[in-house]
């Protein structure tokens, strides 16, 4: 066995005097001191083979990464999943037209949702707390030679007050507005920026749909990142314009309840009761269309809920990875720790016959065992929050390393330690001294 990768025993002999002289210092230290000790002898028995020990902990720091960069991702996209559904309202629902095959639009005996349906869900639906019908349209904008494609959203004042928009300058829209058919617009906060620049729109004209409305407010900044949650779309409002849906529509709402709506979007009163009264808007609007369910209802909080069981499925599958590479890793370092127990055998013996108990020997080598681990461990972590920060900068996804990621991680990597680094400590401590000092 060459001198660079092993001790022989001829070297062990020759230092053998000065060895037992700090071994019977060990035996008589206090315990920090042994601690002290036990740190310092491990570093200098892993640095003799950096190579293998470099190649055993990195099985624990692929095992760590894997672990933070999963609950990064798992974090991420479960703080962003709840911070979409919160702009629809966790207490809100919408019914929206459903698409209908050729043949049910030949047998439908109503035109879809109408604005004289919303008029009456307030009745019928116990627990509302609000109705809106909406319409949407994509089309341009227009403002001092500016053209932009923009959504044009038509609503009722009770829209604001149901996904609880906020006027970041300006006003919302009011019922006024509605009754006198004023063309008054309230924009996005990002549209405003790409409309205006730093100029203040507040009583500028823009152009939608070949008119002109005046902008009254411009709304407070939304959240958001991802256009979609569930079945249901995002919509956009930093970038879209909102008008009163009468102006919209070009019709007065209580002269033809009859005109078609995209969507009505209804709030609950009691946000424990939001299943409830889903089921009895569905048999109202069900009712009011004849038995034809032309329409479809969407609540944001079983859409939550389908999100976080999605996100549990994936972190069993990636966690299921992390675990593995971590077993890995403890391998690994236990098959090291085995070859040391053997090539340290005389040393052992040295020990042993100075004084040291087996439990002095088991510390020892389960020192240099969690040294490893932990090392490892430290260095995942890095490695994990860097793979995070990449996952967001490449692949676009919303990660988020938490605390309770990093602590779960690092105790991880010393229970690793703890767990393969056991059974090579007892094993060196049960050795015979006698035994060990011939060992060759």
């Amino acid at each position: 066995m060459s001198t660079s990768t092993s001790i022989s025993h001829e070297d062990t002999k020759a230092r053998s005097p000065s060895d037992s002289s700090r071994f019977r210092d060990f035996v008589a230290a206090p315990l920090p001191r042994k601690l002290h000790e036990a740190v310092r002898v491990a570093i200098e028995a892993q640095g003799r083979y950096k190579l293998r020990t470099s190649l055993s902990v990195l099985g624990v720091v692929l095992g760590v990464a894997a672990v933070i960069a999963m609950m990064s991702v798992t974090d991420g996209a479960r703080r962003e999943a709840l911070e979409q559904v919160q702009l629809l309202g966790l207490d809100n629902l919408v019914a929206r037209n459903r698409m209908l095959t050729v043949a049910e639009l030949r047998g439908a005996s109503a035109p879809g949702l109408t604005v004289g349906d919303a008029m009456v869900l307030s009745e019928l639906v116990p627990w509302s707390a609000g109705v809106s019908p909406l319409v949407e349209r994509i089309t341009s904008v227009s403002q001092a030679g500016r053209n932009l494609i923009v959504t044009l959203v038509g609503i009722r004042p009770s829209y604001q007050a149901i996904l609880k928009l906020q006027a970041g300058r300006g006003r919302l829209l009011s019922y006024m507005d509605e009754k006198s058919g004023s063309r008054v617009a309230v924009i996005g906060a990002q549209l405003a920026r790409r409309l205006f620049g730093y100029a203040d729109p507040l009583d500028q004209l823009i152009r939608l749909e070949g008119q002109y409305y005046r902008v009254v407010g411009v709304l407070a900044e939304q959240g958001g990142r991802s256009p979609t949650v569930g079945a249901l779309a995002w919509r956009d409002l930093n970038n879209a314009a909102m008008a009163p849906l009468a102006t919209v529509s070009r019709q007065g709402l209580e002269v033809v309840p009859a005109q078609r709506v995209d969507e009505i979007w209804l709030q609950a009163s009691n946000g424990d009761r939001v299943e409830d009264t889903g089921q009895v808007l569905r048999r109202a609007l069900k009712s009011l269309h004849r038995g034809q369910e032309d329409f479809d209802i969407v609540i944001p909080r079983e859409l939550l809920e389908q999100r976080y069981r999605t996100q549990r499925t994936f972190s069993v599958v990636v966690g299921s990875v992390a675990a593995l590479a971590l077993i890995i890793g403890g391998i690994g370092i236990m098959n090291i720790m085995l070859t040391s127990v053997v090539e340290r055998t005389h040393e052992i013996g040295i020990r042993r016959t100075v004084g040291a108990t087996r439990r002095d020997i088991a510390t020892q080598f389960l020192v240099e065992a969690l040294m490893m681990t932990v090392g490892g461990g430290a260095v995942g972590i890095l490695v994990g929050a860097l793979v995070s920060v990449g996952i967001t900068a490449y692949a676009g996804w919303a990660t988020h390393v938490a605390p309770l990621a990093v602590a779960l991680a690092f105790g991880v990597s010393i229970s690793v330690g703890l767990v393969f680094g056991i059974y090579p400590a007892t094993k060196a401590a049960q050795l015979e001294p006698i035994d060990a000092v011939r060992y060759e």
